[in-house]
């Protein structure tokens, strides 16, 4: 019976974790805050194999998306040249072990981070 409650707890937890809103970090400071990335989203997540993350661009402009692990560790980088409006590609677990990550999108100005959780 502990074990159930257990599991359920943790459950909930991670899918709270899950649905959380962005976080966002001005990189540039004195300067007008301008942003130019809109509603990222990881679909599905939780993920087994492969996610498709979905992001809108208000600029035509070059993006890195990063997952990380919880210690910090960049696990995942790519670089993308986002077009002004919805963009979307696939993102595959390959060999990353289960568990939560951060994936993040930074422009020039702004690093947009949600969690991502494998399993």
């Amino acid at each position: 019976m502990k074990k159930l409650l257990l599991i359920t707890f943790l459950l909930i937890i991670t899918f709270s974790y899950a649905q959380e809103k962005d976080t966002r970090v001005v990189i540039k400071n004195n300067e007008p805050i301008t942003t130019t990335l809109l509603s990222l989203s990881a679909s599905p997540n939780p993920l087994t194999i492969r996610t498709r993350i979905n992001f809108t661009s208000t600029k035509n402009q070059s993006v890195e998306f990063t997952v990380k692990n919880l210690v910090g560790k960049t696990v995942y980088l790519k670089k993308i040249n986002a077009k002004k409006g919805l963009n979307s590609f696939q993102f595959n677990k390959n060999d990353l072990n289960n568990g939560m990550y951060i994936y993040s999108l930074q422009s020039d100005s702004e690093i947009i981070s949600k969690r991502l959780i494998i399993r």
